[in-house]
């Protein structure tokens, strides 16, 4: 057997089913997810979260649309093709509290991706998703979880690259860490659904930890004061719909100092128009820090003279410094 060749680097395939960190390491290395991506997502942090309401609203609003998705919602259970007696609503106890718990979970996806438990709790998503981890058991296809992903992504980086005040290097720099981050969830929900690599599980699958919906390893992650408020916190999905004060949904949604940033204000010059309704509108740009250098978000691939080149490869400034 040949010993492999000078700069290429070996990956137990094993590992990658069994170890986590062994996994999103891979990840990071193949999709070359690294500081400045992370420099990138926290500069990006502030107007991803102003988008997070506008979204979660869009999102529901799709899953609505078909009666293959409308149905999880009442027998927990996308294989089963049976009607319910009654289709949930959008202004409902059940999509109310659930899109808490979006907007819990996009908060949680704007956080810090250089803990192990933000990449802990990404993977534990595609668990809850197979039927697993959970005192209710929800079971929900990977079609519809991978079609629902790349609809938030894409409502995200709209947001992004119609934003009328960031400059094009930081929408290029937010929009590609999104991407990757993205995209490294998306396998972490792939990795439940598809076979690949079953002749490494040792563990049974009925032995994950089952745990109220925002816990990871015993600890509430989801919803805690940097998230939400207390009455956001004392709502469950399996619930009365009422906080521990007796409020409803309703209530605790008309008091959250979360309105809608996209109504009553002007894009000003905007170069790329926003095609959909719900995000027209966005905030200007907060205060910019001076202290924080942002990312450059230079494109791998350049074309000059006619030939592509690699940024690693140029000795000018893409975006015309010099």
């Amino acid at each position: 057997m040949a010993s492999l060749p000078r700069g290429m680097e070996h990956i137990d395939r094993r590992e990658l089913y069994t170890s986590l960190p062994a996994r999103t390491h891979y990840l990071h290395q193949f999709l070359e997810f690294g500081a400045e991506d992370v420099d990138a997502l926290i500069d990006g942090q502030k107007y991803i979260k102003m988008v997070i309401p506008a979204v979660v609203n869009l999102v529901y609003k799709k899953l609505l649309k078909h009666d293959i998705t409308a149905r999880v919602f009442s027998n927990r259970d996308s294989r089963n093709e049976e009607n319910p007696d009654r289709f949930v609503e959008e202004d409902g106890n059940v999509i109310q509290n659930r899109k808490i718990f979006l907007r819990w979970y996009l908060t949680k996806l704007n956080g810090d991706p250089t803990k192990m438990e933000y990449w802990e709790y990404l993977d534990k998503v595609g668990l809850m998703h197979i039927g697993l981890g959970r005192r209710n058991p929800l079971h929900v296809d990977y079609i519809f979880l991978g079609a629902c992903l790349g609809y938030i992504q894409d409502a995200l980086m709209e947001a992004i690259l119609s934003h009328p005040k960031l400059h094009l290097q930081r929408k290029i720099a937010i929009v590609k860490a999104i991407g990757k981050v993205v995209w490294i969830q998306n396998d972490l929900l792939a990795k439940w659904h598809v076979r690949d690599g079953d002749e490494y599980i040792e563990e049974d699958h009925d032995q994950a930890q089952e745990e109220p919906e925002g816990y990871l390893h015993g600890k509430k992650i989801l919803g805690d004061a940097s998230s939400g408020s207390g009455d956001e916190a004392s709502l469950r999905s399996s619930g009365s719909g009422k906080t521990s004060l007796g409020r409803s949904e309703k209530d605790v949604e008309e008091s959250m100092p979360m309105r809608c940033p996209f109504s009553g204000l002007e894009m000003g010059d905007q170069r790329a128009e926003m095609t959909r309704p719900a995000l027209k509108g966005m905030l200007d740009e907060a205060r910019q820090s001076p202290a924080r250098t942002p990312p450059s978000g230079a494109p791998k691939l350049h074309l000059i003279d006619g030939k592509v080149v690699g940024k690693d490869k140029l000795d000018i400034d893409l975006f015309g410094k010099t």
